[in-house]
């Protein structure tokens, strides 16, 4: 499976009903492993499954990434036993498959981590299970986003330059294939939080 970022020659593209949006094509992508805290795949119902819609457009400068999911209620409260919900996206620094899981000491992985009571999203990298960390330089945390919940749907967009803002970002180019993973977290009664997730495989994002 394929996801393929247009490129428009303008985009500011913060609100999910702006009409550019409709110039890229959707891509339903299922979340069906389930995660535990130390990595372990394991096995669920086929009726667990989530599906998250996808689009993403550049303008040669920002790459905008718009996610919908259904959730039936917006958990935004992070206040143990109750965690919000949460939504993240994957990227190997270097060339081919990286673990799924947090990827490997020699097959780090950048992730954008969203969740609805931070200010804005986490760069995130990671070089294996238990190893994610926000990244400590100010630079790379340039990541943008709007999000909002509405007849029991989540609608994020995400926006962050293409160019990386150090080395702890994986740059984005035209012409360029990336592989990318997708992580869902169910909070409120589900309280799925930290390595309990469900994730996707491994698909490629195409740039144009």
């Amino acid at each position: 499976m394929e996801i393929t970022a247009i490129y428009v020659t303008t985009a500011t593209a913060a609100d999910p009903e702006d009409p550019v949006w409709s110039k890229a094509p959707e891509t339903i992508v299922n979340l069906n492993k389930r995660l535990n805290e130390v990595g372990a795949r394991m096995s669920f119902e086929a009726h667990e499954e989530r599906h998250i819609s996808v689009k993403v457009i550049h303008n040669g400068t920002d790459i905008f990434f718009l996610y919908k999911w259904e959730e039936n209620e917006a958990n935004i409260a992070c206040d143990y036993p109750v965690f919000p919900d949460a939504f993240a996206m994957q990227i190997p620094f270097l060339a081919g498959d990286s673990p799924l899981c947090m990827g490997a000491l020699h097959q780090p992985v950048n992730i954008i981590f969203w969740r609805p009571d931070l200010q804005m999203p986490q760069n995130v990298v990671a070089g294996g299970s238990g190893t994610a960390q926000t990244s400590p330089d100010a630079a790379s945390q340039n990541i943008r986003h709007s999000q909002s919940w509405a007849d029991r749907v989540w609608r994020v967009i995400i926006t962050r330059p293409m160019a990386a803002a150090s080395e702890n970002q994986v740059s984005f180019e035209r012409g360029a294939i990336y592989k990318v993973a997708f992580a869902n977290w169910k909070g409120g009664v589900d309280a799925e939080r930290g390595g309990h997730k469900i994730v996707s495989d491994w698909l490629n994002l195409s740039i144009q």
